[in-house]
């Protein structure tokens, strides 16, 4: 007899987990650095700086080459944002194996969700640009709870649960907030190694390291018989 999936809901970081958006977000932050003549940041160096939102990449960005004020950053965050939101999807590919990891888990009835730091309305054009959107019960981003909630405070994992109908979850990301974040909301977390590390995915600290999608289903199954 085939052991059914151990897990209701899986849940995805969006940058560097689903889709490596390093060439628009380095596009847009350079946009905007460059309007005050502060010199460019290479698209490698940008991946280090993803995974709290624009606005603190923003911040890091600006710290990189000067001051990084308050009135500085309230004033080229809008400028970031309108030029990221005119080129979403122009140029962020799915990593290898995505779709058909995630083919296997409808496949499966397992419900997919998005918990991302990314302004939730971008995350939804995003992902409906690049066709993916219908595809996740739920999108949720950094400013879908609040101020100050977003990962890696276990809200929004706990509100991914709720919107999905509850049951058993796991959540994939490429950050030390997914882990934890999945580990404050008290489920088990698998880590990409193939995404925007500012260190190595095996120091996270996640309960699984994947360094392909034809890795993750295992993984999952793994980790839902010994948790």
């Amino acid at each position: 007899m085939t052991r059914p999936f151990p897990f209701d809901i899986v849940g995805f970081d969006l940058d560097g987990t689903l889709l490596d958006t390093s060439i628009e977000l380095a596009a847009s932050l350079n946009h905007a650095l460059g309007s005050i003549g502060r010199p460019p940041i290479a698209t490698d160096g940008v991946k280090a700086l993803v995974g709290m939102g624009t606005r603190h990449m923003l911040t890091l960005g600006l710290q990189q080459s000067g001051e990084a004020e308050g009135e500085t950053i309230r004033a080229l965050h809008p400028v970031l944002i309108d030029h990221y939101r005119a080129n979403l999807g122009s140029n962020c590919p799915p990593f290898p194996g995505l779709v058909d990891a995630i083919d296997q888990l409808q496949a499966m009835d397992v419900k997919l969700a998005v918990v991302t730091n990314k302004f939730e309305s971008l995350a939804v054009q995003l992902l409906g640009n690049v066709g993916l959107a219908e595809r996740f019960v739920t999108i949720i981003g950094g400013d879908t709870m609040g101020k100050g909630n977003g990962k890696p405070k276990p809200d929004p994992i706990h509100e991914m649960i709720a919107r999905c109908g509850g049951g058993r979850a796991a959540y994939v990301g490429d950050s030390i907030h997914d882990v934890h974040a999945s580990r404050a909301a008290g489920i088990p977390s698998v880590a990409v190694a193939f995404g925007f590390l500012s260190q190595p995915a095996e120091e996270l600290g996640a309960d699984a390291v994947i360094n392909h999608y034809d890795e993750l289903i295992e993984n999952l199954e793994l980790l839902g018989a010994i948790r």
